[in-house]
């Protein structure tokens, strides 16, 4: 099980422990992170035990790739993701979103807005390829966001009307993952400064200067990006709600259209064997793993390829050349 402890005796922060411990406790979702148990401990500490799971976040993928922040911002990273493993991903945390958001609780409120969508929330498990969504600590009901306003979550990857304070919907999560997608396919987020010391509030500063910025799509940002997914994720992102999409199920529609329109695509064994091939080159490769893979196959190809190279578009190497963030602008 995985812990999350609040040793010291704050009653504030006792009773916002036991709100999430209820509101979790309602979900159940082989996408997100179970629910186990919670309470205090003899010694009064308060506690929610979740589901552990084995494996390693968006972040944890990334580096395994080689497409961290110092290898981007010099332009040199090692291995691209594949659009296909970016689009499974999405699809499954899309079919989390929609629990949650779904979800009639016993309160008798329908709908739980997660609010801290990030790549540290979203796990990959290593022995059978699910991905999970974890950390619903300030996640809300539907009307409660709307009401309340405020920020809540993670600058970099926080939408317009979270940064602005205004209140907030499932569009949010939808914008939230949006950004995740897109910092998946290119190494690069549109809300992030490129120095990666910026404190808070140069970070906020930079994320509300750029919101008016034209978005880039992602396909001219890295060569082999699909244009087909650079449209979907530029959905997500629209700056006006209203623009957005109108619920997760239509994302997931599109998505899976996206996913599946050659036919074969990834399933959960198939992450599973990408990610052992990828953490361990001398993996043999036997028939059942290459069928599983073959949306990674190249035209004329037998071998999933799995390493694609990461190689920025002339365009996004000027900009990030003159220390500009390729994400936004012209």
């Amino acid at each position: 099980m995985a812990l999350k402890f609040l040793v010291l005796p704050d009653p504030e922060l006792a009773a916002d422990l036991a709100s999430e411990a209820r509101r979790i406790s309602e979900l159940s979702h082989d996408n997100i992170v179970g629910f186990v148990d919670s309470g205090t401990t003899g010694s009064g500490a308060t506690f929610i035990a979740m589901e552990f799971v084995r494996g390693l976040d968006l972040d944890g993928l990334s580096r395994l790739h080689g497409v961290d922040q110092p290898h981007v911002l010099r332009g040199e990273g090692v291995f691209r993701i594949p659009c296909s493993i970016v689009g499974f991903i999405l699809f499954m945390v899309c079919r989390a979103l929609h629990h949650a958001h779904t979800r009639r609780f016993s309160s008798g409120e329908v709908g739980l807005v997660h609010r801290d969508i990030s790549p540290g929330n979203i796990l990959v498990e290593k022995e059978n390829g699910f991905v999970k969504l974890s950390d619903f600590g300030v996640a809300a009901t539907v009307s409660a966001a709307q009401g309340e306003g405020g920020f809540c979550g993670k600058i970099a990857y926080a939408a317009p009307e979270v940064l602005l304070g205004e209140p907030v919907d499932f569009r949010a999560d939808v914008y939230s993952l949006g950004l995740v997608a897109y910092e998946l396919m290119t190494g690069f987020n549109p809300n992030r400064p490129l120095d990666p010391a910026a404190n808070p509030m140069a970070q906020l500063s930079h994320a509300l200067v750029n919101l008016d910025e034209p978005l880039v799509p992602p396909c001219d940002i890295v060569h082999g990006a699909s244009a087909d997914l650079s449209r979907i994720v530029a959905r997500m992102l629209e700056h006006e709600p209203d623009r957005r999409y109108t619920g997760v199920d239509e994302l997931m529609r599109d998505v899976r259209g996206f996913l599946y329109s050659g036919g074969i695509g990834p399933t959960t064994d198939s992450v599973r064997d990408y990610l052992r091939i990828l953490e361990d080159p001398s993996v043999a490769v036997d028939d059942l793993m290459r069928s599983g893979l073959v949306f990674l196959c190249e035209k004329g190809v037998r071998d999933p390829m799995v390493r694609r190279p990461w190689k920025l578009t002339d365009h996004a190497r000027a900009r990030l050349a003159r220390g500009e963030n390729p994400a936004r602008g012209g």
